[in-house]
């Protein structure tokens, strides 16, 4: 393995460790925070499609079925970031918030024939959040200010297999250990100041199967995929404890064990289809629904109802392949994605809508995927807070070779 590879891989996982939670959105304060968007850039700028797209050169976490497509001994090494600038409106204002995460940091490799397998860390939810607001004084008609301010979120270590029954039919699955802390901060001021932190611990595992089948039309040049995935419902075990701390004297913080309600994963189905045109123009579309209404067992009191995710894109690969002109090289893509959301707040849905733009750039043994996107947050209802953001997605793909047979003469 190249010693480049090695180094990178040592210090992504330290600042992995340390950028988990960083989503900067008031809407984080709910549930188990903001699902991220850990998926590489191709699949980002193609409007986060991919259950039917297949992945020679990077790591589809869309679909672990995908994984087969990988050549024969190639290893391929995956490091994926983001950065995002938000503005957050209310009827108090304007807030405009910039933060950058690692998103994916993963190894994947064809073993055998038939078989490949894969694994990866990912930030799966962020909690990131402050605001202030009020609270009655009992009693009068006054009120005292209260701070809310969270933090952390939920990790997951994955695995995939992948299986190969012929040379169009694959099937995968992954095995997840999901892991992470929360903070909720209620600072109320009056008098004094009383600091009440929730630290809330989070643990389980969670499980999905894929299955991709692809057909090729000799005469109409036109190759066909179609894929599938399933995630399984999965439950967050909490434990926790409350600290309370008046006037920042943390010498003397009383501490209680707090009485957590476990959370839950949805189940999760989707469908994707995607059409290669003459080995050049290729279409993409992916449905997603999440039973997030099932869900019961949450912190706070938000309403969860049925979640359905659309994307659609386009890709233009090269007229010319491996050429030895970079700007020939070039792959261009396009996407839209709309999110219905899956909570309410004052029994208004949160949905979300999201365009993007992409570029691949093929490199010797590195694929370089870069997307730009703007969404909205909030967009078809009276939502009381709106955000409009900016996201700069950048995935860095190395290709390598393991095990292969070295000839002398």
């Amino acid at each position: 393995m190249n010693q480049n590879i090695k180094i990178l891989m040592f210090l992504a996982i330290i600042v992995m460790q340390k950028a988990l939670a960083q989503e900067s959105s008031p809407y984080s304060y709910f549930g188990i925070g903001t699902m991220n968007n850990v998926d590489n850039a191709r699949n980002i700028a193609l409007g986060n499609t991919g259950i039917a797209l297949e992945s020679p050169d990077y790591i589809n976490s869309k679909n672990p079925a995908s994984i087969t497509t990988i050549g024969m001994q190639n290893v391929i090494f995956d490091v994926s970031g983001l950065l995002k600038s938000n503005t957050i409106s209310s009827n108090q204002g304007k807030d405009r918030r910039i933060n950058g995460n690692f998103t994916n940091l993963g190894l994947a490799m064809r073993i055998s024939n038939r078989f490949s397998v894969g694994a990866g860390v990912q930030p799966s939810t962020s909690t990131e959040y402050k605001f202030v607001s009020t609270i009655p004084v009992e009693g009068t008609s006054g009120t005292y200010p209260i701070t809310y301010e969270g933090s952390g979120g939920i990790t997951n270590l994955g695995v995939t297999l992948g299986y190969k029954i012929d040379n169009n039919w694959s099937i995968g699955g992954k095995a997840k250990n999901n892991f992470g802390t929360i903070i909720r901060k209620e600072i109320i001021t009056t008098n004094s100041e009383l600091e009440i932190s929730r630290n809330i611990r989070y643990t389980g595992f969670s499980y999905g199967l894929g299955t991709q089948f692809n057909k090729y039309f000799q005469k109409e040049r036109l190759q066909l995929t179609l894929g599938a995935i399933i995630n399984f419902k999965s439950n967050l075990n909490a434990k926790g404890e409350a600290v309370y701390t008046e006037n920042r004297d943390y010498n003397n913080s009383i501490t209680t064990k707090l009485t957590s309600k476990d959370s839950t994963l949805p189940l999760e189905m989707g469908v994707g289809v995607s059409i290669l045109k003459n080995d050049r123009y290729r279409f993409s579309f992916d449905f997603t629904q999440s039973n997030w209404n099932e869900v019961k067992n949450t912190v706070t009191n938000e309403k969860y109802y049925r979640q359905q995710v659309y994307g659609l894109g386009f890709e233009l690969l090269p007229q010319r392949k491996n050429s030895q002109i970079l700007s020939e090289n070039l792959i261009y893509r396009v996407g839209l994605n709309y999110d219905t959301g899956y909570f309410k707040v004052n029994n208004r849905e949160i949905n979300k809508m999201e365009a993007m733009v992409g570029l691949g750039i093929p490199m010797n043994k590195i694929i370089l995927n870069v997307g730009y996107g703007y969404g909205k947050r909030g967009i078809f209802t009276n939502a009381a807070i709106k955000e409009n953001y900016h996201s700069l997605n950048l995935s860095i793909d190395f290709l390598d070779k393991w095990f292969a047979k070295r000839y002398i003469n």
